[in-house]
């Protein structure tokens, strides 16, 4: 399954991409995130872990992160509920104005996983580009 989302942030792309790559914050700001850490950092790679609880229901993701510049940030899946997930943050800036934009490609391990992260990943990922579009604004 596939979901993708946009935001136009009124900063310029280094300051929105710095906060969308700063995932140790990620707890400070983002709804029902109850911790997120970097395992593993180098100058353009990282593995990085969230944990959300959505009204009890709890899940994790870990992934390694493909750093390029301030251009784009590819995600792939090493722990999760998932069969398979990927991701990429791409930002563009226009008139000092960025527009974010965040697409997620996954597939869950059966159909029962799938209806329940169905739901869960498409309110995580409007929480993530909202909260980092309300970050951005401080």
């Amino acid at each position: 399954m596939l979901i993708k989302k946009e935001a136009i942030i009124l900063k310029d792309k280094k300051t929105v991409f710095n906060i969308v790559n700063n995932v140790d914050l990620y707890k400070n700001f983002v709804p029902y995130c109850v911790d997120s850490k970097i395992i593993f950092e180098e100058s353009n790679e990282m593995e990085a872990k969230l944990n959300f609880n959505l009204k009890g229901l709890t899940t994790s993701f870990t992934t390694r992160n493909k750093i390029n510049g301030n251009e784009s940030i590819e995600m792939v899946l090493i722990d999760g509920p998932f069969k398979k997930l990927d991701g990429k943050w791409e930002f563009k800036e226009i008139d000092n104005k960025t527009i974010i934009f965040l697409t997620i490609n996954y597939e869950a391990e059966n159909k029962i996983v799938e209806y329940t992260v169905t739901k869960s990943l498409e309110k995580i990922t409007n929480y993530l580009v909202s909260a980092f579009v309300s970050e951005s604004m401080k």
